[in-house]
């Protein structure tokens, strides 16, 4: 991952002189925010003045249609969506209708048997239940039957979305969508539960009730990760402050079950711990419930609703955890997927509601698109994640030829095929991938460089001044450079999390919680750690959350004879080289007509660094036993520093021994022709042996494969290979320093 740190910046003489912190003002600055009018609106929402309702197209038909609705006592369902954003927005409507005597109902899609959306048979049985009018929050924008069939029932419907527009509009009697505004427009960017909230102005001048309903406006824009510009930063500002102080029963029960205190409340509440329960309902429940939670003024009611949505939480849990560990096993099984652009797979009996989670933990853990299909009666459905810069959607959109349907957007998308076409879909995927992968790098912004003694509340409360954080407004992250890990802990209920002492060079030491980081690899060595900061909720100081981590890495040394330095140069440049008179060769790449170090190394004149060895001990001792009076460094890309590659050239190496060699394993040349430790090989072959690809009835090995099967780690030959890999990287790019040196034994 390439790590962008933040130039430095030109801090203006009001902006500092206001804030009275050259941090803050630096912060700021870093985000474009380079006035004082401009600083004052984004930290305080009492600067702020926010858009009218009136701004949305449609609005004024909006409200004059519900106003008649109301007068005449027309029954009104209101008809969401199964995420969070979709069950506020039905209750915020729901809670504002009954607040203005409608005779209002609700209905939110069941995620499995509905989808998304306004399906026709549904629109049949709500209005042969007496519903003459259709108000919809957060769907309905490309809902063009479904609006002709309402409307040729001589009812009434309107449409308030957030999504992208379609070709045309639906013709309701009014389309209330923020995408409607020009892209400068500061409703531009409100998620449903905004637009809801827009209505309930325009429908109201009751000031209190409508303060009353910012808790349900907050929880909508977090857990729908909208984009916190203009307004939608305002109403998460003001909801922010009503959630702490919400007297709405079923929020109140849903944060006493999160074992929250409500008074600290912030968008990371919601985002990890509020919005997940909520969404759990959406994926594996009815989140119609969660309107009722949301909307009612039953105690107790309200405390067996919370109650049913923290277990279906906790299931939802095991069920991604259960599909990672199952994708990761059929990766292991057949690593060519992991050499696709997209990362496809399809296994029966996936809860369709949690695939598109699990989609999203393996599309940032393997830095590519990933779509995982779920197989049902013959048909594969799936759920797409992208990453940054590579739209899934019209990628998808290339395969519409094995699709039956699909949608969704740039970073995220559902669809279903036949299942006998995923294979065909994989390949046309990855190819319609090709230029974006080759383009994308994964990439995180470095906003500060500090010390670990700077890690204290002085910075956190400077900080703190920039949240809410979100898109649009991303946490800070700090780098604390040229550190050592000093001890460690795993904790959590499943022991997937990690707690990671870290001290500097002046033995300063401090503590970083890592989530999901029990099975990372650890630098032995020095390091530099991106993280992030927080207050610690329960105990005073503090809470440090890594991000990433670069390992520095040891010297490069070269011992002092003349070294000639061909690592940038073209391969016509570097061609005499294989002409040379008393030459050798260090080499994975098996090169024609040259002598390789392989075996035997004897002194020789001329010394061709062709790859990187596998580590800076191994170049050591290999230019101990050569004793070159020149050093040719190409340090050339090593063909094996990948897991499919690794493998598939393991598993053939393996093969040859079997047959000339009577099954007797030379781990020593198997490591010399794949340009890696011993270790890494042993390893290896144990994967081998645990995935029944090899049998060790078959080999003779120095090592007992099995002996190590209880405590075996997949991961950690992964990390191995990232070892030697970002040791060969280093070498590749290095400044040389030139020196004497002992062989050192590895």
């Amino acid at each position: 991952m390439k790590w962008i740190f933040q130039p430095e910046v030109d801090i203006p003489a009001s902006l500092h002189t206001w804030t009275q912190d050259p941090l803050l003002a630096r912060l700021l600055v870093q985000r474009s925010i380079t006035d004082v009018e401009t600083a004052r609106k984004f930290l305080d929402p009492n600067y702020y003045t926010p858009a009218s309702p009136y701004d949305l197209p449609d609005m004024d038909k909006a409200v004059y249609h519900l106003r008649h609705a109301i007068a005449d006592d027309m029954p009104i369902c209101v008809w969401g969506d199964f995420d969070v954003d979709g069950q506020t927005s039905t209750a915020l409507l729901v809670s504002l209708l009954q607040h203005l005597g409608a005779n209002v109902s609700y209905h939110v899609p069941d995620r499995i048997t509905e989808g998304h959306g306004i399906r026709l048979y549904k629109v049949e049985e709500i209005l042969e239940q007496g519903i003459e009018f259709i108000l919809t929050c957060d769907t309905g924008i490309e809902e063009y039957e479904a609006v002709e069939a309402i409307h040729s029932a001589g009812k009434k419907i309107v449409i308030t979305d957030h999504h992208d527009l379609g070709n045309t509009l639906p013709s309701a009697d009014a389309v209330v969508n923020p995408k409607r505004l020009p892209k400068s427009h500061p409703l531009r960017q409100l998620p449903g539960v905004g637009v809801a909230y827009k209505l309930a102005q325009a429908l109201t001048d009751d000031d209190n009730f409508i303060t009353s309903l910012l808790d349900l406006v907050a929880l909508g824009i977090v857990a729908d990760v909208a984009e916190q510009k203009n307004d939608t930063r305002y109403l998460l500002q003001c909801g922010l402050d009503l959630l702490r102080q919400s007297e709405r029963l079923g929020l109140l029960a849903l944060i006493e079950m999160a074992n929250l205190n409500q008074s600290t409340l912030n968008e990371e509440h919601i985002g990890f711990w509020l919005g997940p329960r909520l969404n759990a309902l959406g994926r594996l429940g009815d989140a119609n419930q969660a309107v009722e939670l949301l909307t009612t003024s039953n105690k107790g009611r309200a405390k067996i609703l919370a109650s049913q949505l923290n277990a279906l939480n906790e299931r939802r849990r095991v069920l991604v955890d259960e599909t990672v560990t199952q994708v990761l096993a059929q990766i292991e099984e057949n690593p060519e997927l992991v050499e696709y652009n997209a990362l496809v797979v399809a296994q029966q009996g996936w809860h369709p509601g949690v695939i598109g989670i699990a989609c999203s933990r393996l599309a940032e853990q393997f830095a590519r698109p990933v779509i995982l299909f779920t197989y049902r009666e013959g048909m594969a459905r799936g759920s797409a994640r992208s990453v940054k810069g590579c739209d899934i959607h019209q990628a998808i959109k290339t395969q519409a030829h094995l699709i039956d349907n699909f949608g969704g957007h740039p970073m995220a998308a559902g669809l279903s095929m036949n299942a006998d076409n995923v294979i065909d879909f994989r390949r046309g995927l990855s190819q319609a991938l090709a230029n974006c992968m080759t383009a994308y790098e994964p990439s995180l912004n470095i906003d500060l460089v500090v010390t670990i003694p700077e890690l204290n509340m002085s910075i956190l409360n400077t900080i703190h001044k920039l949240a809410p954080f979100g898109a649009s407004n991303p946490s800070i992250t700090i780098v604390v450079k040229n550190v050592i890990a000093k001890g460690e802990t795993i904790f959590g209920r499943t022991r997937t999390h990690r707690r990671v002492g870290i001290a500097d060079t002046e033995n300063n030491m401090t503590e970083v919680i890592w989530w999901r980081g029990a099975d990372e690899y650890l630098p032995t060595g020095r390091f530099d750690v991106a993280l992030t900061i927080r207050k610690n909720e329960y105990q005073a100081g503090v809470q440090l959350t890594w991000q990433a981590m670069q390992e520095r890495a040891p010297e490069f040394t070269i011992p002092k004879r003349q070294i000639i330095d061909y690592r940038t140069e073209s391969e016509a440049n570097i061609a005499h080289l294989f002409m040379e008179d008393e030459i050798i060769f260090y080499s994975i790449d098996p090169l024609p007509n040259v002598n390789r170090i392989m075996d035997e190394i004897t002194p020789t004149k001329k010394l061709v660094i062709w790859q990187a060895p596998p580590s800076q001990a191994h170049l050591e001792n290999i230019v101990a036993a050569v004793q070159p009076e020149i050093i040719y460094l190409v340090a050339k890309s090593a063909p094996y520093d990948k897991l499919p590659n690794f493998i598939r050239q393991l598993m053939g190496l393996i093969k040859y021994s079997i047959v000339h060699y009577e099954g007797h394993v030379n781990l020593s040349a198997i490591a010399k022709h794949l340009g890696h430790k011993i270790e890494t090989v042993q390893h290896g072959i144990t994967w081998l042996v645990l995935q029944g690809k090899l049998d060790v009835q078959t080999v003779k090995l120095s090592f007992n494969a099995l002996d190590v099967k209880a405590n075996f780690n997949a991961l950690a030959l992964n990390n191995l290979l990232k070892e030697t890999a970002s040791y060969r990287k280093f070498v590749k790019t290095a400044k040389l320093l030139i020196c004497n040196f002992h062989p050192i034994n590895s």
